[in-house]
């Protein structure tokens, strides 16, 4: 699964279509004026991969999620005559961008430290993206650049990997390669709307390089660094509307091209919870109120085994499952159908029995 995803929070706002194409590019005044909310939904079905070529449907109405993400670019001020916008992922800024009129690039990104876990570092990008654009049916290309970060060695956090004699500074490189080709058109339906949409195909291929410097000499230490991925390859679909090139949904598939998580557009008034996306150990029942099966999110929980326990209203243990935590985001499904219809309570505990959340989940039907 997509590492910036599990781990860092999501890359953009909206799709990072980068190249130079012909296609119209979308004003970017036009996301400033609005709030954009998105939902993700962990556990996919699998009818949502049709083939390529024109004249397609894909149906999204039944994607659910917890709660929904609030998405908005908001204008930062100029430097030495250049205006720039911050990308802003509920309360977190994700991107920074240089704005010209009706164009947009964006030079920087935010992202977690892969070396230092804890912190985020801010990675310039060479050559800048180009987002906002909407390439029609036929249409490819390839986006080569860099994002790379300087930070000073930490002396007060834990690593994964600490020379015997610490460095003054580190620096991260991250290659990236994007092949992008717009390979099927059609009509999207989301619980919210019905649109004409094209669907790009995406490969994603980064290779991590850690240098470290004492003194004046950069040294590379990529090999001696355990516990990393180095070299990296997702897949994804993105589905942008046809007139204005928003991304509507981005499907993030597996090695076998099968669904693993979707983020959509929607409203709170659908997901019925406004929130944002929780940065902290967390579980989610959702739908709730529910009429028999259950999911619940996880969120922000440290890789291991936990119970998840449902009782009743009085205390009462009515069922028990045992969960295998590897993500830092991960849904699980329960059935509750054999229950009667009333309030419920749920509770996550960890491998030593320590409460970690409870909440209160109600069934309307049996």
């Amino acid at each position: 699964m997509d590492a910036r995803l599990r781990y860092f929070g999501i890359w953009l706002f909206i799709c990072l279509i980068c190249g130079h194409l012909s296609a119209q590019q979308m004003p970017w005044s036009r996301l400033s004026e609005d709030t954009i909310y998105y939902g993700r939904d962990y556990l996919p079905g699998q009818f949502l991969i049709s083939h390529s070529g024109p004249a397609q449907a894909w149906d999204f109405r039944s994607l659910k999620a917890p709660y929904a993400l609030s998405r908005r670019i908001i204008p930062s001020g100029e430097h030495d005559g250049t205006s720039y916008a911050n990308l802003v992922n509920g309360k977190q800024t994700d991107a920074i961008m240089t704005l010209n009129g009706k164009n947009a690039e964006v030079v920087q990104v935010m992202e977690n430290n892969p070396v230092c876990p804890g912190g985020r570092l801010t990675y310039n990008l060479t050559p800048a993206y180009k987002p906002f654009f909407n390439g029609v049916l036929g249409e490819a290309y390839t986006y080569r650049g860099k994002m790379t970060s300087v930070f000073a060695w930490p002396r007060n956090m834990t690593c994964h990997w600490s020379p015997a004699a610490l460095p003054d500074s580190c620096r991260i490189t991250i290659s990236i390669t994007e092949e992008n080709v717009v390979d099927a058109e059609g009509s999207l339906y989301l619980p919210t709307e019905i649109s004409h949409v094209y669907r790009h195909k995406i490969i994603e291929r980064r290779a991590l390089r850690i240098e470290t410097r004492t003194g004046k000499i950069w040294t590379d230490v990529t090999s001696q660094v355990p516990g990393i991925r180095l070299l990296t390859t997702e897949h994804y679909l993105r589905f942008l509307a046809a007139g204005s090139g928003l991304q509507l949904v981005e499907v993030m598939l597996d090695e076998l091209e099968k669904p693993v998580r979707v983020e959509f557009k929607t409203h709170p008034l659908i997901t019925r919870v406004f929130t944002e996306e929780p940065y902290k150990p967390d579980i989610f029942a959702y739908p709730n109120p529910s009429y028999g099966v259950v999911r619940f999110q996880l969120s922000d929980l440290l890789p291991g085994f936990y119970k998840l326990k449902i009782f009743n209203i009085l205390g009462v243990p009515m069922q028990e499952m045992e969960v295998e935590v590897s993500e830092p985001r991960q849904t699980i499904s329960m059935d509750l159908g054999g229950s009667q219809k009333g309030t419920y309570l749920f509770r996550l505990q960890d491998k030593s029995g320590r409460t970690i959340k409870t909440k209160r989940v109600v069934l309307i039907q049996s």
